[in-house]
């Protein structure tokens, strides 16, 4: 029996991309010191301490007041959405290695699951994905969660899984759907291939 429908699993999906190590410390500067949370504005000192010719607030003892206490010193990583790509959030280089690690990361699992898939003629490609995740607050929109098909569909490529992505194999593409899990352990990417 002739196969319609191929499914590549991704358990426990990479959903974020480590841009670096440790997150820097970012610092009030004295030009916003009247949007200071009150905690620092009752300890802001009355003149600004200047470090490389930037002026930030500190209290009477020239210590500057940290601004991202949550993330500093934690790892730097980027969670997948796609509205990052439009809107300026990552430089082309970061793009790039986003882009590359997601390529990779796909093509292990490609290469796990699948061997190259033979279209019969008159026969084109429909690719989705079934998102298994956990709800958290700031969940991307389902439409900004493009990127996955777009890695995915490039690595099917480079794996010679399918000859190209383009429009002569793949003619449908991009329904996502969120399915919401509870444990750590049920995330998991679901990209399904048929024939149409």
């Amino acid at each position: 029996m002739d196969v319609t429908e191929y499914q590549v699993v991704v358990p426990e999906w990479a959903n974020g991309y480590q841009k670096s190590a440790k997150t820097m410390p970012k610092y009030w500067l004295w030009k916003h010191r009247d949007k200071l949370p009150k905690k620092h504005k009752d300890l802001l000192s009355d003149t600004p301490v200047t470090i490389r010719n930037k002026d930030y607030c500190c209290n009477s003892e020239g210590e500057r007041f940290l601004k991202n206490t949550k993330s500093a010193g934690k790892p730097n990583i980027w969670l997948m959405n796609g509205q990052d790509l439009y809107n300026a959030t990552l430089n082309w280089r970061l793009r790039k290695s986003v882009a590359k690690y997601y390529h990779e990361y796909f093509a292990g699992f490609i290469k796990a699951q699948l061997t190259p898939i033979t279209i019969p003629e008159g026969k084109y490609l429909s690719i989705s994905c079934d998102i298994h995740e956990i709800k958290r607050g700031q969940m991307p929109d389902i439409s900004n969660m493009w990127l996955l098909e777009k890695f995915f569909e490039d690595a099917l490529q480079e794996c010679e899984i399918i000859p190209d992505d383009c429009p002569d194999y793949v003619i449908e593409s991009g329904r996502k759907r969120y399915h919401w899990v509870e444990k750590p352990e049920e995330r998991k990417l679901v990209f399904n291939i048929n024939f149409i």
